[in-house]
């Protein structure tokens, strides 16, 4: 996690207190101001940069993806992420730097399900090369995974399917670097080690929640979470976001947080409140923010977190806003 490292770096720089900026004071505040400048260009195109040569390189579209092919290759491989982690993903468009990182890759993991609407051209870019695609949701379809949803790709928020995905990740690692296959395995296990106890956590204090009703005052991101652990997840739209809500499921929604006596709405955490905000304003419920993993914020990049730390975070919120003893 290069570019993450480098942006911890820049925000962890803190300047001493300066009392008298002449001398030597001034030249060493701008020092820092160049350093931090240089770090910040850096981060923004660490994606970019050449692999070393004579390892397996994996270029992934969205940050989960990243986090679990980084968890199982370790340093014997590199783990390249084509949309940048602050970037919307649902509006993303290929640039020529980007063809160009994927004309390196041996492995490129993708989502599917139509939520990379640029994946053909991606594949195209590559050429003659010898690279092979894995797409998450195909995946699933090949081993007939029964909590597949139709239509909703934000698969990567069933940590059960996580897991499934880890050992492929694993299997092709393995094929691409076989003098590593047992350093994979080692990785491998200890990220399904952690991948299963977050899914043991959430089924176990989500289990005693007061409520049950999950508002998202959005679109559909989260019903993989939801489902999984007995939660009823209801939005404003469908799992595409550019289907806006209308005034009519506006008020729907309204309607059924006053009947039921809801004290919690919820939003995705990368997207403005605005509906949220009329909820809470017409119903009286609190606002509570969730991350779905993908568009981080500028604190979440800032303080370097990782995908299951972000859906620990989830899990705080959720119990807290639902009322989870």
């Amino acid at each position: 996690m290069i570019c993450y490292n480098i942006i911890k770096i820049r925000y962890h720089f803190k300047l001493r207190q300066v009392v008298k900026l002449t001398g030597k004071n001034v030249f060493k505040l701008r020092v820092a101001i160049t350093v931090s400048i240089i770090i910040t260009i850096l981060a923004g195109a660490t994606w970019l940069l050449a692999a070393p040569e004579g390892r397996p390189v994996l270029v992934t579209t969205i940050f989960p993806l990243a986090e679990l092919a980084r968890g199982v290759a370790g340093n014997r491989a590199e783990v390249r992420q084509v949309i940048p982690p602050a970037t919307e993903i649902h509006n993303f468009q290929l640039t020529p730097s980007d063809l160009k990182l994927l004309n390196k890759a041996d492995l490129v993991i993708a989502v599917g399900g139509g939520l990379e609407p640029w994946l053909v051209r991606l594949e195209k870019s590559l050429g003659q090369k010898d690279a092979r695609t894995l797409r998450f949701i195909d995946f699933l379809r090949s081993i007939s995974y029964p909590a597949l949803r139709q239509d909703d790709p934000h698969v990567w928020l069933d940590f059960q399917a996580d897991l499934l995905l880890v050992e492929r990740l694993l299997e092709e690692l393995s094929r691409l670097d076989p003098e590593g296959s047992g350093y994979y395995q080692e990785r491998a296990r200890a990220l399904n080690l952690e991948l299963s106890a977050l899914d043991s956590s959430f089924r176990r204090e989500l289990a005693s929640c007061r409520q049950k009703e999950i508002i998202i005052a959005g679109h559909q991101a989260f019903a993989y979470l939801t489902a999984r652990y007995g939660l009823v997840s209801v939005s404003l739209s469908g799992p595409h976001p550019e289907a806006l809500p209308g005034a009519r499921r506006l008020q729907e929604i309204i309607k059924l947080i006053k009947d039921k006596k809801i004290e919690a709405v919820f939003y995705e955490s990368s997207e403005p409140p605005a509906y949220a905000s009329t909820i809470a304003r017409e119903t009286g419920a609190r606002l509570f923010s969730l991350s779905a993993g993908v568009n981080l914020t500028g604190v979440q990049l800032s303080s370097g977190k990782t995908f299951l730390e972000l859906m620990a975070d989830n899990l705080k919120i959720l119990k807290s806003a639902l009322g989870c003893e």
